[in-house]
């Protein structure tokens, strides 16, 4: 998350059922009207979604693009001649028109920063002559001397001036890697194919990114609290691209608490950050009953049972806030290393219909009733 300012009101996407279930006639807090077409993103807060999107992209930017081609300029793996010639090649890059409607403007931005934070990480493939050490960057980004840190962007405050400077830096962004990525092949630092090959497996990580989040969460205290807190910001720190996210919100599964994710409107769920979700978590079936009766809904639909004595949260997934829940870490795990915790997480449990560690109940035959169809 950019920043943690009160204006989305994150806890009015909550709804909380303490030791029972709620009422039948439990009252939706907020409801939804949109003029737009069904499946449109409604922002209500653009300011936010695009402070959120600046972030991003001057993180990325000044850590991991510019310094990195910086680190290899100074050691002669890509010469800066080289990279102007490469630009110079390419010429100008081909961009749409900005949208006229405001949320498309958005979202289109939000499309590229993930283009280019991907297009940025494919630039970590090795390259011919060396292999560079992650300290070597953490130097040349000023990690350890002020000196050496890239100077943050200035944008505009007026905010359609601020989208069109963040456009204009997405394309000299855009215009850098693809320069880089025709140099170093050219060079032959880096085999044909070798960045398309990269981006391509970013893509296809999908929900084990959130495998990752929860999984270091569960062995470094300081990521923890940092993560719920300001989500968006760090999840950064394992270089995973953000996509179409707005704001991160985090839901820590504790002894006490119980956390589930749902999006009553539409479908919003952190799709870029955790692939596609569950099946059923598009259904009406789910929508209504995870409201109505989240506790019987999780027994009789998913055969988890929460206690009695332990509080659920509902979590309502939007355009501007999208939810994931960091489940408690299994007991006996003390001697798992990272990676091995991280197979331990499902999709299922990122949004609270079962519990790390758990063979989960997405079948059709176990998860009953929730499409209106499937009976059990």
């Amino acid at each position: 998350m950019a920043r943690n300012v009160p204006v989305l009101r994150r806890d009015d996407h909550r709804h909380e059922e303490i030791g029972a279930p709620m009422s039948d006639d439990h009252e939706h807090e907020h409801e939804h009207e949109h003029e737009h077409p069904p499946g449109h993103m409604h922002l209500e807060d653009p300011d936010a979604n695009v402070a959120a999107i600046v972030a991003d992209l001057e993180y990325f930017r000044r850590k991991r693009l510019e310094s990195r081609l910086l680190f290899m300029a100074r050691r002669g793996y890509l010469p800066l001649p080289e990279l102007l010639k490469a630009a110079q090649r390419i010429g100008p890059m081909d961009n749409e028109d900005p949208h006229e409607d405001l949320d498309d403007r958005i979202k289109a931005l939000q499309e590229r920063l993930n283009s280019v934070v991907n297009g940025i990480l494919s630039l970590q493939v090795p390259i011919k002559r060396a292999a560079i050490a992650i300290e070597d960057t953490r130097l040349e980004r000023g990690d350890y001397d002020e000196r050496f840190r890239l100077a943050q962007r200035v944008y505009p405050e007026p905010l359609l001036e601020r989208i069109a400077a963040v456009e204009e830096v997405l394309g000299d962004c855009e215009l850098l890697i693809a320069a880089a990525q025709d140099a170093l092949v050219a060079s032959g630092e880096v085999a044909p194919g070798s960045f398309e090959q990269r981006i391509e497996a970013l893509k296809s990580i999908g929900w084990r990114n959130g495998a990752r989040i929860v999984a270091r969460a569960w062995v470094d205290e300081g990521f923890r609290e940092r993560l719920l807190t300001q989500g968006r910001e760090t999840v950064r720190e394992l270089d995973i691209p953000p996509g179409k996210l707005g704001i991160l919100g985090i839901a820590e599964n504790s002894d006490d608490v119980h956390n589930v994710v749902v999006c009553t409107l539409c479908s919003c769920y952190p799709h870029d950050l955790l692939g596609n979700p569950p099946w059923w978590y598009r259904t009406d079936g789910y929508k209504d009953r995870v409201i109505a009766d989240p506790r019987g809904m999780l027994k009789e639909a998913f055969d988890l049972e929460i206690p009695e004595g332990k509080q659920i949260r509902v979590h309502d997934s939007t355009s501007d806030v999208r939810w994931m829940v960091i489940p408690q870490r299994p007991e006996g795990t003390e001697g798992l290393s990272e990676e091995e915790l991280a197979e331990l997480v499902t999709p299922e449990s990122l949004v609270g219909t079962a519990l790390a560690g758990q063979i989960p109940a997405s079948d059709p035959h176990v998860a009953r009733g929730l499409d209106g169809v499937v009976e059990g």
